[in-house]
Formats: structure tokens, C-alpha cells, sequence
């Protein structure tokens, strides 16, 4: 069956530069791919690139978009260079086919200071990410203890180092983090290096997770076997297929409203666990009326619905 196809460019602004082990992140930018058959039902989905986890580049993705006719192509005809593109058109079609699901997931709160960690926690959350090797590593340390000072009972820090860590300051992150409240310590060193990753971590008690290293479903199989947990990206997967582990993990990319549902979507399909998602980044944004999710320790799926979408569309026309 052919679909109308019509797409929409966004940018959007962080509402402070967003701090990583490799720079200020200041915008997002994506497009949104509308989907509509002969009996006039719709789908959406959302171009989110992340080049630096090995995806397409906007300017890719809008030359995929400028080269559609009115009518869509068949998705199987879309090259795996182009995985945001794939996935975009597998979440239209999903809500074509009115694959839809209801679920309430925990989030886990991103947290950069003290006041941000008291405040999640007055709202009700128990999990919170923090991100390291920004600064010196004596530094981050003193921060890193400062954070567990406040924690409360049952309640867990996730570290993200983005890769950024050489294997020395790993090591004696791993010395540091032993036996404290740690529900993880994600991707510590550069993809390449997941073996390295696991020798160095195996005297110790903290789990590893992988993220910068999931860059689709080759990755996500090829490091199935992985132990701790995986993150992913459902907006940088492309085209699912087959069975995925049971310890996924889903985090945001920094989606719209029309990209966020279809990752949550796709999460209550196939995240078998309870752990905290890390979609805790509508805040992050300026209010620019992109994030139509009502948002706070948790976020639920199927909350917004294609008929809000719609109107979201049209109202950004």
C-alpha cells in the first residue's frame, strides 16, 4: 500500500548547553515524517540523527526526505545508512496499523547539581543519572560524594562517562564506586573497547552498562551476551527485527512529542525489566510547544495520542 508523505524540520534549544565528555550540546535538530493512506488514517514519526552513535546526518536525512515523491517508497527499499529514516517509518506504519500499547515507566532523573538531585527526589523519583568525566577527576569525585550524602534508602546514581574515560581514571573510578549505591556505571571507555571494559571491572562489584557501543541492531546483537545492562536508543535502532535481550534499557535522544511516543511505544513492547528508562529530558528543552508528554517521576505511554499528534502537526505548520 503507498502513503502520502509529507516531512517537517525542527531545531530546537537546549535550555542550558547540555554538558558531555565531548562538548556543549546547544540544539536539536530532527525532522518529522508524516504517513497518510487512502482512508485517510495517519502516522507520524521522527528523524532524530545522532551521528556521533554512527547514524546518518540531518543534511543525509533531508536528502532522503527532498528525493520521496507524494508517495512513500516501500521501507524495506531504505538503505541501513539511513537507520533514523527506517526507524521514523516503521513508527508511522505501527500507528497505521494501530500497534499501540499503555504502559507507566519510571524515569530516571538527570541530575547536574545538588538542588536539581532534592528536587527530583521531593518528586518522587529513585533513580538518577549524572554525567562524569566532564571535569578533573578529583573534582568530579567530591561531586560524585556529595550526591551519595543525599541519597536517600533504596535509591541509586547511574554515572555516564559518554566514553570519555581513559582506562587509568576507569580504573580508579571502579575503586571509588565499590560497595557505594551505584545502579550502574555506563559506557566508560570508547566502543572498541567492551572487552577491555569488562577485564578491568570484573574484581569489582559495580555493573557496566553499554551505550555509545549500541549503535543499532547489528551492535545491540552483537553484544548480546554482554552481562550488565544496554542501552538503548530506540530512535537510532532502524529497522527491528529479531528477538532483543531482556536487559535493554531505553533512554531518549532528546525527541519531540511525536518521537518520545514512539520510544516508548517500542519499549513497552520489548523491555522486559522495571528499570528507570532515561527519558527524563523534556525539562531539558525550551518551552516551544514540541513536548506535549505531562512529565514527571514517571512518563506514560500512550498518554498522547495520534489525534494530539495531528493537532500538534497543524499547529506547527
Amino acid at each position: 500500500m503507498n502513503h502520502r508523505f509529507e516531512y517537517r524540520p525542527y531545531r530546537r534549544r537546549f535550555r542550558h548547553p547540555l554538558a558531555t565528555a565531548h562538548g556543549e550540546w546547544r540544539y536539536r535538530e530532527g525532522i518529522i515524517i508524516r504517513l497518510e493512506r487512502e482512508d485517510s488514517s495517519v502516522g507520524f514519526g521522527e528523524i532524530a540523527p545522532l551521528p556521533s552513535f554512527g547514524t546518518e546526518t540531518l543534511e543525509q536525512a533531508l536528502t532522503w526526505c527532498r528525493e520521496q515523491s507524494y508517495e512513500l517508497i516501500f521501507q524495506d527499499q531504505l538503505p541501513d545508512q539511513l537507520p533514523c529514516c527506517q526507524w521514523a517509518v516503521a513508527s508511522a506504519l505501527a500507528v497505521l496499523e494501530a500497534d499501540f500499547f499503555q504502559a507507566s515507566f519510571e524515569l530516571a532523573g538527570l541530575v547536574d547539581s545538588l538542588e536539581k538531585l532534592a528536587g527530583k527526589q521531593e518528586a518522587g523519583y529513585q533513580t538518577f543519572k549524572i554525567k562524569i568525566a566532564i571535569e578533573e577527576r578529583a573534582v568530579e569525585f567530591r561531586q560524585v560524594d556529595a550526591y551519595f550524602e543525599l541519597l536517600r534508602p533504596g535509591q541509586r546514581l547511574r554515572l555516564d562517562a559518554n566514553g570519555g574515560l581513559r582506562e587509568s581514571d576507569y580504573s580508579t573510578w571502579l575503586e571509588f564506586l565499590e560497595g557505594k549505591p551505584v545502579e550502574y556505571l555506563e559506557q566508560p571507555l570508547p566502543p572498541g573497547l567492551e572487552n577491555r571494559m569488562l577485564e578491568m571491572a570484573e574484581p569489582f562489584s559495580t555493573p557496566i552498562a553499554l551505550d555509545e557501543s549500541i549503535a543499532g541492531m547489528q551492535s545491540l546483537a552483537e553484544w548480546n551476551h554482554w552481562p550488565g545492562p544496554l542501552v538503548v536508543k530506540p530512535s537510532l535502532l532502524g529497522r527491528v527485527h529479531g528477538s532483543l535481550p531482556g536487559r535493554i534499557v531505553g533512554s531518549s535522544v532528546f525527541e519531540t512529542s511525536f518521537g518520545l511516543e514512539a520510544g516508548l511505544q517500542f519499549l513497552a513492547r520489548h523491555q522486559r525489566t522495571g528499570t528507570a528508562i532515561g527519558y527524563d529530558t523534556i525539562s531539558l528543552m525550551e518551552e516551544d510547544g514540541w513536548s506535549i508528554h505531562q512529565t514527571g517521576a514517571t512518563l506514560d505511554c500512550g498518554s498522547v495520542s495520534p489525534g494530539q499528534l495531528q493537532s500538534l502537526w497543524e499547529e506547527k505548520q
